[in-house]
């Protein structure tokens, strides 16, 4: 029986991200909190291939008591079981020390076969933990995979990598990070809701891990933040008139004026 573990992050919903710019932290607390929409990929992954294999899904996070809500919507998409590890000690963790600490969870677990995370959060967007966590663990990481498939123990899969497409063979456990549109995540049925919010959720603190000392998030972090900013990406449309010739004018004109030219013939002048 397959034991499958998907890592989510609950994040604030984009529209509304607020930055405290004197910190450099977002405050995360005035804002309406979703699951990343990337792990949401991983979520139905883990569940398909439950399906498929059988076995048991268990969703897990690391972050404040209030994201036992994003483990309840992922329950109520059909996962099985839900793990939060929380602790104050943990706060503003960078993706080292989350990493450290994810390790430490899965090395008291000690039993798993399939690890699936999503490619990137919304709200940091480093996607650095998927492939910190597979040298931590010392486990094979596979990313873009195009068909995958399970022979007892023997993780087969084809990935489509560049211009390249690699058939792919190894050993259990394996780290997956999947990502986004490979599949189409479930919708939550209302009897899924209900059941969610009758299952108890495991609580794991930084007195149940054998975490080192210098796991503070809140202290300790080997990450300095400089500047956080909320991008913002604009448009702007320009609608060209006149005959074809006028038109080819015109748009010769516009991309002298922007420098595209320039990166298009590599002219320097």
């Amino acid at each position: 029986m397959l034991k499958i573990y998907v890592l989510i992050k609950q994040v604030p919903r984009l529209k509304d991200l607020r930055v405290d710019y004197k910190t450099g932290t977002i405050l995360r607390e005035e804002a309406k909190n979703i699951i990343n929409p990337d792990d949401l990929y991983a979520l139905e992954q883990g569940i398909q291939l439950k399906e498929k294999y059988g076995g048991v899904v268990t969703v897990m996070t690391m972050g404040p008591p209030q994201a036992d809500s994003s483990l309840r919507e992922a329950l109520a998409m059909g996962v099985d079981k839900a793990i939060l590890i929380s602790d104050p000690v943990f706060a503003y963790s960078d993706t080292l020390q989350t990493t450290l600490v994810l390790k430490e969870a899965f090395e008291k677990i000690s039993d798993f076969d399939v690890i699936l995370t999503g490619s990137k959060t919304s709200d940091s967007s480093t996607g650095q933990v998927p492939y910190q966590l597979s040298e931590a663990l010392d486990i094979p990481l596979i990313t873009h995979i195009f068909e995958m498939e399970i022979e007892e123990k023997i993780f087969k899969c084809q990935r489509n990598f560049g211009h390249e497409s690699q058939d792919i063979e190894c050993e259990l456990p394996v780290l997956i990070r999947v990502i986004p549109h490979e599949n189409m995540p479930r919708h939550v049925s209302l009897q899924g809701i209900k059941q969610a919010y009758e299952q108890d959720i495991e609580i794991i603190d930084f007195n149940a891990l054998n975490c080192p000392g210098y796991i503070d998030g809140c202290n300790k972090s080997p990450t300095d933040v400089v500047k956080t900013v909320k991008v913002i990406h604009e448009r702007k449309n320009q609608f060209i008139e006149g005959t074809t010739q006028e038109k080819i004018e015109q748009i010769i004109n516009l991309m002298k004026e922007y420098g595209i030219e320039r990166i298009w013939t590599g002219d320097k002048e």
